[in-house]
């Protein structure tokens, strides 16, 4: 006792249309989308002490980057980032994936996911990662755990 109602043929259409534009375009975005990514990973992990990437360096998402930093929390990260116009989203809890795959929940803690899309660009990333780099080392100077650990690296 119900009436069909008439179907969006447009919409149908533009769906169909998008859909095919994607597929045809999908290897060359994906291939920006891996160079970006490890540009923004290389950057990180160089310029950065004491994180380590999460997760397999070339089996990932194209567009998925996830760092843990030591001697931080990353809520912290998160607020700062935000703070500097940089978006952020999500829980502020750990990843329930990180500790499922074992890493330590103060590692798990203080990471960091950062998700790229083909708009972004390496001066878009250059941006991001001197703000990380600045708010890390903001973070870790009120950390003393990490002066602990200063303390035991100038002591070897």
């Amino acid at each position: 006792k119900r009436r069909a109602g008439t179907e969006n043929v447009p919409g149908i259409v533009g769906y169909g249309v998008a859909a095919e534009r994607a597929a045809r375009t999908m290897a060359e975005r994906t291939a920006k989308e891996i160079e970006v990514r490890d540009y923004l990973i290389n950057r990180i992990l160089t310029e950065i002490p004491n994180c380590r990437l999460n997760g397999d360096p070339v089996k990932r998402l194209p567009n998925n980057c996830n760092i843990s930093f030591e001697f931080i929390e990353g809520e912290s990260l998160l607020i700062m980032l935000d703070m500097k116009g940089i978006c952020t989203s999500g829980s502020l809890d750990p990843s329930h994936v990180l500790l499922a795959i074992g890493l330590p929940h103060e590692k798990a803690h203080g990471s960091l996911r950062l998700t790229l899309s083909e708009e972004i660009t390496k001066e878009d990333v250059d941006f991001v990662v001197e703000q990380i780099k600045a708010i890390v080392d903001r973070l870790r100077s009120m950390s003393p755990l990490y002066e602990d650990y200063i303390k035991k690296q100038q002591g070897k």
